[in-house]
């Protein structure tokens, strides 16, 4: 662990280059967390008992390309995925429209939505937040 934090600044700009949303380093001892939030990436350390309490911290997926949000598909009255509700790696969250495309914005890991940070309809940008998530344990569909 200590080679890791010898480097966490080379170890920050590489996440920052990235789409990985947390990088978690553990030892016996003590945890190192590199949060990337879009245009930062923050360090946190936490020894081993605390580490074992925490849950990892809410996950933001962001937009990957700039259009408009839409929290369901067009031909559905129902949102695609609500706050609360739980999600597999991979499921469609919602969607971004970019002229006649319809791009689905899927989950970058299991777990459960808290919330969604985006209104039916916006025009978002690139890397706007959509969605905060809990990271959670994958079942099998």
């Amino acid at each position: 662990m200590t080679d890791a934090f010898d480097h966490v600044d080379q170890l920050c700009a590489w996440l920052a280059r990235t789409d990985i949303g947390l990088l978690e380093l553990k030892s016996p001892s003590q945890t190192l967390r590199l949060l990337h939030e879009g245009t930062a990436v923050a360090v946190q350390t936490v020894d081993g008992a605390e580490a074992i309490r925490q849950q990892p911290p809410a996950l933001i997926v962001r937009a990957s390309a700039p259009g408009a949000f839409l929290c369901r598909h067009p031909l559905r009255e129902r949102a695609t995925i609500a706050t609360g509700e739980e999600f597999h790696a991979g499921d469609p969250l919602g969607f971004l429209q970019v002229g006649p495309l319809l791009l689905p914005v899927l989950a970058p890991l299991a777990g459960t939505v808290t919330d969604v940070l985006a209104r039916h309809g916006t025009i978002v940008g690139y890397g706007a937040p959509l969605f905060a998530l809990q990271p959670g344990i994958d079942k099998e569909p």
